[in-house]
């Protein structure tokens, strides 16, 4: 019979590990993103799935990123001629 080892680390510390809001966490479990078990009451997510899930995200490649209308960047959102055209 084997041994299974699991690194388990509270949900809080896998929230920290994200960067991201409790909400978000519990998506990710409930998409199956993240394996979580209950230890004593406790959200005890699996460390291992969070570097998983982590190093599957996109990298976001420079200069691809698309310039909203209203963003800082956008030359035609910060010119005159730009408000005239949107009041008229």
């Amino acid at each position: 019979m084997s041994v299974v080892t699991r690194n388990l680390i509270p949900l809080k510390a896998a929230i920290r590990k994200l960067s991201c809001g409790r909400t978000k966490a519990y998506e990710l479990i409930n998409a199956g993103k993240l394996i979580a078990y209950t230890q004593d009451g406790k959200t005890m997510v699996d460390a291992d799935c969070v570097d998983a899930y982590q190093a599957s995200l996109p990298r976001l490649i420079p200069g691809a990123r698309k310039v909203g209308k209203n963003k800082p960047g956008n030359p035609k959102a910060a010119s005159p001629a730009a408000d005239a055209e949107i009041t008229s």
